[in-house]
């Protein structure tokens, strides 16, 4: 064998020393310690470890490091890879006197390559394996060959075969002696011979002097190489040349592909194909650490590997430096790309060539700092044009009347409530500017938002390493460091998003919450879009995004105007287009709240998300609420006097006015409570509306109604289209400062309790209906102020008894609030106000009614002649009393043709007016003249309030013509019933006189004038009157059949014709006024 056996070598199992103790930590075998023979055994077989668990061999370990080292671009290499190494370790030409097989030196089987197979080893395959495990090889390893061979054998079975081989190797010396002892004499005689040679050419030329018998030719010989070297030598010069050539070409033809790799890296770049890229980059990149490992590898190099190792390092420096340009550019490239782009092959490329910084974190960085800036500077940049358009329309003039009742009208139209009459195309494009540019922000879809949802959700997948599991590791596994970002990584990533959503919620905050920015200078000088630096928002249409525009200073001592606080709000914005913006704007901030609650940033975030929410609305519902009260106070121009369709009794306005306050209604309620944010488990992060915003949306809306009522009462009193129409306002009290009823009118111009109670004792009409007739009302006169009055006293008697309850219960079913007290506030302001307005209109007819009474009563004509020559029943009811229900029946007139609902109530009162004026009259001649009635003034007296209680109480067509015997109650009481001649009676049978148009406050007038007859005459009178009430009936029915014609009007009061749509109403009102 090429290796002694170990020293010391025991025979049998039982001479086996005990096993010695682990050496301490730190120690080796080389210790002095150790027993020589362990230390012996150790280095023979070369153990570093003295109670070794495993088989380990340094060269096999050798081996395997250098295969490591080497690493195969890709696996179609590695076969031959493995081949190279086998050759190299194998160590030149294949020993072809070794045999295919042996026997076991040891003597245990007749086949060694048998044994090996059985063992699942490739001896057939691979040569230089088998020849390790052969003894005739000079490969053959022991260690190998005990390990694989004898792997189970025990100590005596090894025992016996060192005795089997002791054996074989005594044999062969045994022959090698026979040999020598047989062939003696040869040798002897070979030797003798080889002296004796060798002395004879010592004798002769063959020694030093003569220099080995070389003296004779050595000048000869040195002379023909000079002439050789003269003649051939520039011929051996050249053919050495053409070698080096022609080693150098076979060289570069050999190499030729990995001469062409800058080449293909370049064009690999220009192609983007960069798997290409990467492959030949490992090729150059394997091709120079082979020539490299030459220098240690061989003792001296030949000068074909000389050449190989510098074409090697040149084109490596080549390679070099076109990979080193390409990261450049590629660093440039990942830092600007887009989320939505594929950043991940810029960062597989990085990885797959290697780079010192990590591409992952250096693009996160890179994004954070885009998003962070276009979030700031797309803010800004609508902020400014924003304030731009703002400033532009708070300079423009105020829209007209119809521009204002167009706008007003549009929100119930059958078009889409967004369109263009909404409001002003000024206003429009700055709500419109408004939406689009926080669209751009906060949009899940496209937005600033959007990209930070998702660059949140990329980089959650690098901090979870759910990304790196896709990415290259690079060479030899360098990339690997460059797969898990650092824990200081993740929390400056986390740091990094909490500050993009609180500069997000600061922008929206700044925005609802701080006044207009003073400085807008950018606006003439926008810088380019950059990739850092965003798109502006698209011009509108009312203002490019760069024009001139008309600049407010802005006020240093504080803003007076109304609205300017706000700098989201356009200046004399409606709240049909606030409602409708705002609630679209807020939804997308909830919406957007929503979605960023669901990003783990903590409790903080989370709250100022809320808090941006809180700010938001309530700046946005305080907006609104200004335009609110200003769209109230407009709604006189609804008011165009024109008959509403489905109600001729009023005009289009009440029915307006009602849609116009049930959408802004409808828009706050959207406003407040976001209904259009989706609802989801985040959704909680939208706070209910505090209970101070909802009351101040309560007080507005009682506002809104008031500022309604006083534009009605402005409009009736002056026509619309005057220009001053609101030089002199008749003011409501103000709603807000008590809800307990107070009056809503001054005082100065109050007129008497008799004039202005309104009958309580006409029965109440069935419903607010249009009578039969009513259809076929003329047409409205506008410049008549009696008209508007009383078209306006019918459309708040329309509101009072079911427009505004209806108002009232939406409110309270939006809003979850009830208004029991503001219920009983508005409609004792609607009351007062119907009180303002009746008067005004029947003021001047009981003013004409009342003197027409009161001069005739007091003149020094109206008593009749007395005497008993002149005592008889009068010829004629008094001129007074025809003029004054003539009047009546001219506003009857006028009623019927206007508001046909008033008449009975307008008339009722008059007649109240008209029995007042009689007692005022009576009493002032009793108690002021001390005027004493005598008979014929009785007379007098009892036909003019009976003609006036029939031709008023009458529900028939002619007055009856039988009599009715006159009954006393007492003394002094006197009546005449029926509706013929004859009569007499008592004062308590007044109130039996039913229907018609007297109302209770009528015949408790005419009871006063009896009265008052009673005290202002004797006995005697009353005597004369009692005889002459025959003649005093037969006079009333033929004045009464006189005048049927005149008085046609009060005929069939019963009927409910005249007396419909509020009369009984209005009577209640009376009662309770």
């Amino acid at each position: 064998l090429s290796s002694p056996a170990p020293p010391s070598t025991p025979k049998t199992t039982s001479t086996i020393a005990p096993r010695p103790p682990p050496p301490p930590t730190g120690r080796t075998l080389d210790d002095p310690e150790y027993p020589p023979m362990d230390a012996a055994i150790a280095k023979h077989y070369r153990l570093t470890d003295p109670f070794p668990t495993a088989w380990s061999d340094p060269i096999e370990d050798s081996q395997l490091a250098q295969r490591k080292a080497t690493r195969a671009s890709t696996a179609r290499y590695s076969v031959l890879q493995e081949e190279g190494m086998s050759i190299r370790a194998g160590g030149g030409a294949l020993d072809a006197a070794v045999p295919q097989d042996e026997a076991d030196p040891l003597g245990t089987t007749s086949s060694v390559v048998r044994v090996l197979r059985q063992r699942g080893l490739a001896v057939d395959d691979n040569l230089r394996l088998r020849n390790r495990y052969l003894i005739s090889s000079k490969t053959f390893s022991p260690a190998a060959f005990l390990r694989d061979v004898h792997y189970n054998d025990t100590t005596e079975t090894l025992s016996r075969g060192l005795e089997f081989l002791s054996r074989s190797i005594d044999q062969k010396s045994e022959s090698l002696k026979v040999l020598v002892e047989s062939n003696f004499d040869r040798f002897v005689a070979a030797k003798a011979t080889i002296e004796g040679v060798y002395t004879e050419m010592k004798q002769t030329n063959l020694n030093k002097e003569q220099d080995w018998g070389l003296a004779g030719i050595k000048t000869p010989l040195t002379e023909a190489g000079k002439k050789a070297d003269e003649i051939f030598g520039p011929v051996m010069e050249n053919r050495g040349k053409e070698e080096k050539y022609r080693n150098v070409l076979g060289l570069v033809e050999k190499h030729k592909g990995m001469m062409e790799i800058p080449h293909l890296i370049v064009d690999a770049i220009k192609r983007k194909d960069y798997d290409m890229l990467i492959e030949e980059y490992q090729k150059a990149r394997r091709w120079v650490g082979e020539s490299r490992a030459l220098v240690s590898k061989v003792a001296k190099l030949q000068e074909t590997q000389i050449y190989q190792i510098i074409i090697a390092e040149k084109i490596w420096a080549e390679v070099v430096n076109i990979i080193e340009e390409f990261k450049r550019d590629t660093w440039r490239r990942l830092v600007d790309t887009r989320q939505e782009d594929n950043f991940l092959e810029l960062i597989s490329i990085l990885l797959e060539i290697g780079v010192e910084d990590n591409p992952i974190w250096v693009w996160l960085l890179s994004r954070y700092d885009y998003l962070k800036n276009k979030l700031t500077r797309t803010f800004e940049r609508a902020r400014i044009e924003i304030e731009a358009l703002r400033r532009k329309i708070a300079v423009l003039p105020p829209p007209s009347n119809a521009t204002i009742a167009m706008h007003l009208r549009a929100s119930f139209r059958r078009v889409h409530p967004a369109n263009s009459n909404m409001d002003t195309p000024e206003i429009i494009a700055m709500w419109e500017l408004l939406h689009t540019s926080l669209t751009t922000i906060l949009s899940p879809q496209g937005g600033i938002l959007s990209e930070i949802l998702t660059f949140w959700e990329t980089a959650s997948n690098f901090i979870d390493g759910k990304t790196q599991a896709t990415l290259p590791v690079g060479i030899d596994d360098l990339s690997r460091k460059h797969h898990r970002l650092s824990d200081d990584g993740v929390r400056t990533l986390r740091a990094g998003a909490v500050e993009m959503i609180t500069i997000l919620r600061d922008s929206m905050v700044a925005l609802f919450q701080d006044p207009p920015i003073e400085d807008i200078s950018s606006i003439y000088s926008p810088m380019p879009d950059t990739p850092t630096t965003p798109a502006t928002a698209p011009a509108t249409p009312s203002m490019a995004p760069f024009s001139p525009i008309p600049l407010r200073t802005p006020n240093k001592a504080g803003i007076k105007k109304e609205g300017d606080e706000y700098a989201f709000l356009p200046p004399g914005a409606n709240s049909l287009g606030g409602v409708h913006y705002l609630s679209r704007i807020l939804s997308l901030l909830g919406n957007a709240a929503c979605l960023l609650a669901e990003l783990p940033l903590g409790t903080n975030a989370v709250e100022k998300l809320k808090t941006m929410i809180v700010i938001a609305r309530e700046r946005s519902v305080h907006a609104v609420c200004i335009g609110w009260l200003r769209d109230a106070q407009n709604c006189k121009v609804l008011e165009d006097w024109t008959r509403a369709p489905d109600n001729r009794d009023v005009t289009k306005m009440p029915g307006q006015f009602l849609q116009v306050e049930s959408a802004i209604i409808n828009g706050m309620q959207k406003l407040l409570y976001l209904n259009e944010v989706k609802h989801t488990p985040s959704s909680e992060i939208i706070p209910p509306p505090s209970t101070k915003l909802l009351t101040h949306v309560r007080t507005q809306f009682v506002k809104s109604l008031y500022k309604a009522l006083q534009g009605m009462l402005e409009t009736a009193k002056r026509p619309l289209p005057l220009e001053d129409w609101d030089s002199e306002k008749e003011l409501l009290a103000s709603p807000t400062a008590s809800v307990a009823p107070t009056p809503f009118f001054s005082t100065s111009s109050s007129i008497t309790s008799t004039s202005s109670s309104i009958p309580s004792s006409i029965p109440p009409p069935s419903s607010f209906s249009l009578s039969s007739s009513s259809s076929l009302l003329p047409s409205v006169d506008m410049h008549d102020k009696n008209v508007r009055v009383l078209l306006t006293l019918s459309n708040i008697t329309l509101l009072k008894t079911s427009l505004i309850p209806s108002l009232l219960e939406k409110f309270e079913t939006c809003f979850s609030s009830r208004l029991t007290d503001e219920s009983k506030v508005i409609k004792d302001a609607l009351g007062q106000l119907d009180t303002r307005l009746f008067d005004e209109y029947t003021r001047p007819h009981t003013t004409h009614i009342r003197k027409t009474v009161k001069d005739a009563i007091l003149s020094p004509d109206w008593p009749p002649p007395e005497g008993k020559a002149a005592v008889g029943p009068p010829s004629r009811v008094g001129s007074y009393v025809h003029n004054a229900l003539l009047h009546v029946v001219t506003v009857h007139a006028e009623t019927s043709r206007i508001s046909p609902v008033l008449t009975r109530p307008v008339v009722v009162s008059l007649v109240e007016t008209l029995c007042g004026a009689m007692v005022e009259g009576y009493t002032e001649r009793v108690e002021g003249m001390g005027y004493r009635f005598g008979v014929n003034a009785l007379l007098q007296v009892t036909l003019d309030v009976e003609f006036v209680n029939q031709t008023l109480s009458s529900s028939s067509s002619s007055s009856s013509s039988s009599s009715s015997t006159p009954s006393a109650t007492s003394s002094s009481s006197l009546v005449i019933a029926g509706g013929g001649g004859g009569g007499g009676g008592g004062a308590a049978a007044a109130g039996n006189v039913v229907g018609g148009w007297m109302s209770d406050l009528a015949k408790e007038r005419q009871k006063e004038v009896y009265l008052l007859l009673d005290r202002g005459s004797g006995v005697e009178e009353r005597e004369g009157l009692q005889k002459e009430l025959k003649g005093v009936k037969e006079v009333l029915a033929r004045e009464r059949r006189g005048s049927r014609a005149e008085f046609l009007c009060f005929r069939g009061a019963r009927s409910g014709r005249s007396g419909g749509g509020g009369g009984g109403e209005r009577e209640r009102e009376g009662r309770e006024r």
